[in-house]
């Protein structure tokens, strides 16, 4: 009998989020490892759903959070501040791009796109602006669960049964160049996917568009796709032509993720609003964050309102607490440089597998390295869905010991099969070479169960 089948549906009184799956139980972790009630050792190759970037078990931001609870647990941010925010919220914008110098804090990466959604709905209307609603996102994308972002969010597979229950905003094609919608090859394609989002502010009417939303680097649903260099300038600039906020949805890929503090960094484009979450406190306790540019909230203030985002648990003191804690052990242990330098090497060793029968391509950035599978390598096409190569290729690989992030549905909202690496910046080289193996191990069993071509 399998131990962890107690850890499953009908069993017991939690409601598992798979009700078809066999949880392990786990009890500990340390650095990048997890263990399990049975004493099994776990990789964490993917930091949990790209959250651990830190790395388990550290007694620094645990003690902080152990502290701030017995000094000062929680006030409604409605009514009072706090220490922890007030610093938090400097030590964040100080490391965030340039001008976006106001920080609201919540619990989880859903509630940070809402409330980015209702900035830049009040931003315009304290400008005059009433008629500028909508936010034009990209299909695929992931941006959320509530129904609020599940409407700028590209992700089918959790949309279409509360279709009727959302407001739907509109979508344009992301840039990723092995699957160009246009069949163009870069850079003679002129970046249609850029242009793409003039056509539908035109499309839309220009003064209805509110904002355009977007992951600086595509996460799960995109497999870690790092657009072309000019792609976000050219974005910004359009933004700019037609009055549209840019939102940079960094939940995922900020924090110092791709070796930078955040994404957009790099590419030079100036974002409005920014999110972070996830690694914000490196999955020690739940805390999101919406940045924003101080002229948006000027705005708010002038026109005699307030920013209505009424949330129980915003800017939470212990939450807070843990972000202050892991921003200053980031820094002070240099990990995000730490990640672009092991993020190369993991770049580098994952080069082996470019000529595996299942890759297609292997991108990312820093410890964010995305593998598109599929079924040829000649003309693109996906695995199909049933064969559910994605899942068997996991369960092969946690059987070894090995946890990675698995994403499907990118391609045409069915089909489509990725992998998402993000192991936490504390990761060593034998490390990595240990997650590829087991990795490889594990596409190799798979492929020779599963016809290709």
């Amino acid at each position: 009998m399998n131990p962890n089948s107690q850890f499953s549906y009908p069993h017991g009184n939690v409601l598992y989020r798979k009700l078809r799956y066999e949880f392990p139980m786990m009890v500990a972790g340390e650095g990048v490892y997890l263990f399990d009630a049975n004493g099994k050792r776990y990789i964490d190759a993917s930091g949990g759903a790209i959250v651990s970037n830190v790395g388990h078990g550290n007694q620094v931001i645990a003690n902080a959070i152990a502290q701030q609870a017995a000094k000062l647990a929680y006030v409604s941010g409605l009514q009072f501040t706090h220490e922890p925010v007030e610093a938090l919220a400097t030590a964040l914008c100080e490391i965030a791009p340039p001008g976006l110098t106001r920080a609201f804090f919540l619990s989880g990466g859903t509630e940070a796109t809402e409330a980015a959604m209702k900035l830049a709905r009040q931003y315009w209307m304290a400008k005059g602006k009433k008629s500028k609603y909508k936010i034009i996102s990209r299909l695929p994308s992931y941006h959320g669960n509530t129904f609020g972002s599940m409407g700028v969010s590209g992700r089918q597979a959790y949309r279409v049964q509360f279709q009727n229950m959302y407001v739907d905003h509109p979508k344009i094609p992301p840039p990723i160049c092995y699957r160009c919608p246009w069949g163009k090859t870069f850079p003679q394609c002129d970046y249609e996917c850029a242009n793409e989002l003039e056509l539908a502010i035109q499309q839309e009417g220009p003064d209805t568009v509110a904002a355009f939303l977007a992951e600086p680097v595509l996460g799960s649903t995109g497999s870690g796709m790092v657009p072309p260099a000019e792609y976000y300038p050219r974005v910004v600039e359009i933004c700019r032509k037609y009055d549209l906020l840019f939102i940079a949805d960094e939940i995922l890929c900020g924090m110092g993720r791709t070796g930078d503090w955040f994404a957009i960094t790099g590419t030079g484009a100036a974002p409005d609003i920014l999110l972070a979450g996830k690694g914000l406190t490196g999955g020690y306790v739940p805390l999101s964050a919406m940045l924003a540019r101080g002229e948006l909230i000027e705005a708010l203030y002038n026109s005699g309102g307030d920013f209505l985002h009424a949330q129980t648990f915003a800017h939470h003191p212990v939450a807070c607490a843990a972000g202050l804690a892991t921003i200053r052990y980031l820094q002070e242990h240099h990990l995000v440089e730490r990640c672009r330098d092991m993020g190369n090497v993991l770049h580098a060793v994952l080069k082996r597998l470019e000529d595996h029968p299942f890759v297609g391509e292997i991108r990312g950035k820093g410890l964010l390295a995305g593998i598109e599978l599929t079924a040829n390598k000649a003309t693109r096409a996906p695995f199909a869905r049933n064969l559910k190569v994605v899942e068997k290729i996991a369960t092969e690989a946690l059987a070894r010991g090995l946890i990675i992030w698995t994403n499907a549905g990118h391609v045409d909202g069915t089909n489509g099969d990725g992998i998402l690496l993000a192991p936490p910046f504390i990761v060593t080289r034998e490390q990595i070479e240990e997650i590829v193996n087991v990795l490889e191990q594990s596409m190799n069993v798979v492929a020779a169960k599963v016809p290709i071509g």
